[in-house]
């Protein structure tokens, strides 16, 4: 009895050892690939096997000589023979039951599903961790045991799909692990989290888990957890757009891995993904070929592998693709039937769509056998995948109707498992096809059911794909623009009730500049609270709200009057030909000697945007415009709209909103004025001096009272006690800075370094407790729009929102600091009257800029001078 008594405890080390060991195997992937990903969010696979401890291994041969069906069942699956692992360890698995060993039974048919799953037989994996699971709940006292169940668990719900699901189980096992005392395990159950959270496209609450945990990933010993947790940190990193941070937590992991001797190919794979997000090719192909040339494993070879097919085909290499299809096809034949292979598949597939070397039908075969395949272990994302390109298929050979089986079939599929990932992109074909079709009230549905899937995703737009930021305007953006263009339409044909259509087509713009604004911060935004149009209607001063839509071949305009319908109006210009003139204003508005030809080009804009308005605003009484602007118009100061006498700005006050509501709008109480100036005027950081921010500092001074950082005592960590320790309703920015559609290039520059949006951002809003109400004017003075930058303006609108303050002053390019100073003293001048609005104020303020002919202001006629200032929300 003593000698079984001491087996049984061996026999259970050796499998607490392998369940160990398998679950930090099993517990990190990576996508296929940035380009599949992209439109094919399906689950991840290991990269490779994590080396086992060298004093508790012998070779897989004498394991698998070995007696113990444990040990044997270890070997086959260190040596990919999962069915012979299998075998093994239900033979183990029966032994341990028969001898009334629960602890080990319930362990080995933890690792027995796992080896069930890879052999692509789901329902005998989820029967056995079924059977694991209900044999735990009767050992209250073996944590050791659950955890292990629990963190297997966790990764067959990451292998289905179900990253919810996965993240639960990740936090059970946590549990386990805390109450076993196996600080490892919290660790490595914090990093399965952490993956989870990535995908449900959480990302920066990923960061954040990783950041919290009790001792930091660099403070970490050197393991193999340490280098997955620093790759999946990296991961994170590149995912949110940090290419810096995710290169040099990259980097570090190879500096460990190298050190263990351990593989570092599934760390060359996330370098070379973080070399394609840089726009390095050559570096990207190099990464890519080495994880092919140094892989251990079939699978990492082909991740490889698949990663350089965009890359030759954008680079021409027609002969190496040939040579590389050839290779990836034979080594997936050569695969059993299971996720990774049904992905890889369909990665090639849809990758192949994009050459046309390849015929399609070769590409439907594909896809034939990956859907037979598919349903054969019962993966209907995959074969909601499989049928869903096989329709694109149909479309690009212009099959119309196969391609409408086609879809609505992959259509049921995805809706029949609630995934609106994968819905949205079929509503969206079946859209564009039944209006190819001329079937529009049937497109409007689809179009219609794909924005409403876009929606419910809102918080995880981003989970759409690792790199939605790169590819938003492909993969998103075309499914609102392509629904209002037929909304628009509709309204034309129906002139009797085209209001429903015109109320949807505005709807439906806002929908996609709040998505616009959730990409470009990776995260929700905050919460708006009034609609403008009730503000119109009651505010005092007539109001109207004009509403430009950017479509291919047309410019559309809606105008909202007080107590009146929406009208709309049309400009026949194509997108391509209205950028183009942008283009060129945004260039001749900051060069001197340029005022006819701005004229001219402000001439023709007038004509598209307000002409067609002008006898509406007329007899409406209006004087405050507030334009909702679209795309490349954001780039451009709508004050200087020429009519051919006069500015805009001469006839109304004008504001900007970046959407269809505004943060609690009121009025702004001038008898509590009160600013927080934080200014620059040295060179700092490679930028050039400002010396009229003194002048510009001391005119603010002497408007309102103020507390002002400036210089040396302008550090984050100084605004950040100021902006939380007083409630200032004006804070006052006077410092280099720059607005772009890449939230790590839009910053404000401090003493010790450049704030970013996200951390700009941060500061201003933890305030808010300490404050009655929000900021009233957040006022961004000498900054401007990255130059080059079509949607720079989405630096700007992402300030003036996720900031929280009421509206923000700032200007779209920055050409001196004299006129800067003059324009601030001017502007708060007029802010200190109580009898008329913040808008009111600014156009005060750039009349007196531009003064007339005769004054001594003169010299600020071109609008280069007095135009930038724009002001962004509540204008009241």
């Amino acid at each position: 009895m003593k000698q079984r008594f001491y087996l049984r405890r061996f026999s259970f080390f050796l499998l607490f050892c392998l369940s160990l060991i398998l679950s930090l195997e099993l517990s990190f992937g990576r996508p296929l690939s940035a380009a599949v990903m992209a439109s094919m969010p399906l689950q991840s696979v290991p990269l490779q096997s994590v080396p086992l401890p060298s004093v508790s291994l012998r070779t897989d041969e004498r394991l698998a000589q070995s007696s113990d069906p444990i040990q044997q069942g270890r070997a086959h699956y260190e040596s990919g023979r999962f069915s012979e692992a299998a075998e093994a360890w239900a033979l183990a698995a029966q032994s341990l039951a028969t001898q009334g060993d629960v602890v080990g039974q319930a362990g080995v048919l933890s690792n027995l599903a796992l080896a069930y799953r890879e052999t692509g037989d789901e329902d005998l994996s989820q029967a056995a961790i079924a059977q694991a699971l209900s044999l735990i709940e009767a050992l209250p006292s073996s944590p050791e045991t659950a955890a292990q169940v629990w963190n297997t668990q966790g990764i067959l719900f990451r292998g289905r799909s179900q990253p919810s699901q996965a993240l639960e189980a990740f936090q059970t096992a946590a549990k386990f692990y805390r109450q076993a005392d196996d600080s490892a395990g919290v660790f490595r159950s914090q990093l399965n989290q952490a993956q989870s959270l990535q995908s449900l496209g959480y990302y920066r609450r990923a960061l954040t888990l990783l950041a919290d945990l009790p001792i930091s990933l660099v403070e970490q010993p050197n393991s193999t957890l340490k280098v997955r947790g620093l790759q999946l940190q990296g991961d994170l990193y590149r995912a949110i757009g940090d290419l810096t941070a995710a290169q040099t937590a990259l980097e570090e992991a190879v500096v460990i891995a190298q050190a263990m001797e351990i593989s570092q190919t599934s760390l060359l794979l996330s370098l070379g993904h973080t070399a394609e997000a840089q726009g390095d090719t050559a570096a990207a192909l190099a990464y890519f070929q080495q994880v092919s040339d140094r892989a251990e494993t079939v699978k990492v070879r082909l991740r490889g592998q698949l990663s350089q097919i965009s890359l030759l085909r954008s680079g021409g290499h027609s002969q190496a693709l040939s040579v590389l299809y050839a290779a990836i096809e034979t080594q997936l034949d050569n695969l059993p039937t299971n996720r990774f292979a049904l992905n890889a598949r369909l990665d090639l597939a849809r990758q192949q769509m994009s050459d046309p070397a390849v015929s399609p039908e070769s590409i439907a075969q594909q896809l034939a056998a990956v859907r037979q395949q598919a349903q054969s272990v019962n993966d209907p994302r995959a074969e909601s995948y499989a049928l869903g390109t096989l329709g694109e298929l149909y479309l690009q050979g212009q099959q119309l109707s196969d391609a409408q089986q086609t879809l609505q079939k992959a259509l049921s599929l995805a809706e029949a498992l609630n995934a609106s990932d994968i819905a949205y992109q079929w509503q969206w074909r079946l859209g564009r096809l039944n209006r190819q079709l001329n079937r529009l009230e049937e497109a409007g549905q689809y179009y219609e059911s794909a924005v409403q899937s876009l929606q419910s995703l809102r918080e995880n737009l981003i989970a759409i794909a690792p790199d939605l930021r790169f590819d938003f305007r492909e993969k998103v953006e075309p499914v609102y623009r392509e629904w209002v263009d037929l909304l628009l339409l509709e309204a034309q044909n129906n002139s009797q009730n085209g209001q429903p259509s015109l109320v949807k087509a505005r709807q439906a713009i806002e929908s996609l500049q709040l998505a616009e604004l959730e990409n470009f911060f990776q995260e929700p935004c905050v919460a708006l609270s009034q609609e403008i149009d009730q503000v119109i209607e009651n505010t005092v001063s007539p109001t109207a709200v004009i509403y430009p839509i950017i479509l291919p071949d047309r410019l559309e305009v809606i105008l909202k009057l007080p107590q009146q319908p929406l009208l709309r109006y049309t400009a026949a210009v194509s997108q391509l030909n209205l950028e183009s003139l942008l283009t060129s204003l945004q260039r001749d508005l900051l060069l001197p000697f340029t005022l006819n030809k701005v004229k001219e080009e402000y001439t023709q804009l007038y004509d598209w945007l307000i002409r067609p308005a002008e006898a509406a605003l007329e007899n409406n009484n209006i004087d405050t415009l507030v334009f909702v602007l679209d795309g490349f118009l954001r780039s451009i100061p709508m004050a200087s709209l020429y009519d051919g006498d006069q500015y805009l700005v001469e006839k109304y006050s004008i504001a900007l909103a970046p959407g269809l509501q505004l943060v609690d709008p009121q009025p702004l109480q001038r008898q509590e004025l009160a600013t927080l100036i934080a200014a620059l005027g040295e060179s700092r950081h490679g930028f050039s001096d400002l010396p009229f921010v003194y002048r510009e500092v001391s005119q603010v001074q002497q408007t309102t009272d103020s507390q002002v950082l400036l210089n040396e005592t302008f550090t984050k960590e100084n605004f950040s006690a100021a902006i939380s320790n007083n409630a200032y309703p004006l804070v006052h920015l006077a410092t280099h800075g720059q607005f772009s559609s890449d939230p790590d290039e839009t910053f404000v520059l401090a003493w010790d370094e450049p704030i970013k949006v996200n951390e700009l951002n941060a500061l201003l809003r933890q305030s808010e407790q300490s404050r009655q109400r929000a900021i009233e004017l957040l006022i961004l003075s000498a900054c401007e729009t990255a130059a080059g930058d079509k949607r720079a303006a989405l630096g700007l609108a992402g300030v003036a929102v996720q900031a929280g303050a009421r509206s923000t002053l700032a200007s779209l390019w920055s050409l001196d600091d004299e006129t800067s100073a003059l324009f601030s003293n001017y502007f708060y001048q007029e802010l200190k009257n109580p009898e008329i609005s913040k808008a009111q104020a600014l156009r005060n303020a750039q009349l007196k800029l531009l003064g007339d002919e005769d004054s001594p202001n003169s010299t600020y006629q071109h609008p280069r001078y007095w135009a930038p200032y724009v002001l962004l929300g509540n204008w009241l």
